[in-house]
């Protein structure tokens, strides 16, 4: 029996391998601006808010949800109120946004880990930076065979109340779920936001190396593998 109650795994560059972060941001602005003029607001005007807003939620220490700070930004920053960003917004990530799949890799090994995830713990989360809705997310696991539904909780702008590498992210998935640090293992790319936040609660860690980031940091020391790498692992619990 697998001594962890709680598996968590990030989605971009993780499950979902991305090709360029750059180009990402590039279509983003591309295709949310013309959802909003369609919608009749200024395009860079309201683009802009929200880019500030999705800024607001990195940094968000307020202790509410993600989703409240970044509609409060957007409005401080473009002067439009939720009732007008929203519907654009939600429209935009529930269909436009699917063009961002052209700079996305596959995974082969994306629907297998899931499975040994669900398998060899309690409880199986996407730990994804949470600055999207459920939408956006559901998209983007699409991309790689996923749904939602094959796991126990998805972070979300509307559900996390904190983002990486804030180590209250992460306990925050804890406490929902009434498990302890040594209970849990994360697996991600990213050395910054993945590695370090959870080594500092206590939580385990499989740095998968396909796609890794490091941000210049030292990586050694953490157990770290390919997606088959991974599998095994995964496996021996």
């Amino acid at each position: 029996m697998s001594k962890y109650k709680l598996i968590m795994s990030d989605l971009d560059n993780t499950l979902l391998p991305i090709y360029t972060q750059d180009r990402f941001v590039e279509i983003w602005f591309r295709d949310i601006s013309k959802v909003f003029l369609s919608y009749g607001l200024d395009p860079v005007r309201a683009a802009s808010g929200v880019n500030q807003g999705i800024r607001a939620m990195l940094y968000n220490e307020s202790g509410r949800k993600n989703i409240e700070v970044f509609y409060e930004e957007v409005e401080k920053i473009s002067g439009y109120t939720r009732d007008l960003i929203e519907p654009p917004t939600l429209e935009y990530y529930s269909t436009t946004f699917e063009n961002v799949y052209d700079i996305t890799l596959p995974n082969p090994f994306a629907v297998k880990i899931a499975e040994l995830m669900r398998q060899k713990a309690e409880y199986a989360v996407v730990a994804t930076m949470p600055v999207f809705t459920i939408e956006a997310v559901a998209m983007r696991m699409g991309w790689v065979g996923l749904k939602p539904e094959m796991f126990d909780h998805v972070t979300t702008a509307h559900t996390s109340s904190y983002c990486k590498p804030n180590t209250l992210y992460f306990q925050e998935i804890l406490d929902r779920f009434g498990v302890k640090p040594e209970e849990a293992l994360m697996i991600g790319n990213d050395v910054r936001e993945d590695m370090y936040p959870c080594r500092e609660l206590g939580i385990d860690t499989f740095l998968v190396t396909d796609h890794k980031i490091t941000h210049g940091m030292p990586f050694d020391d953490f157990r770290q593998g390919t997606y088959e790498e991974l599998i095994g692992f995964l496996e021996k619990l």
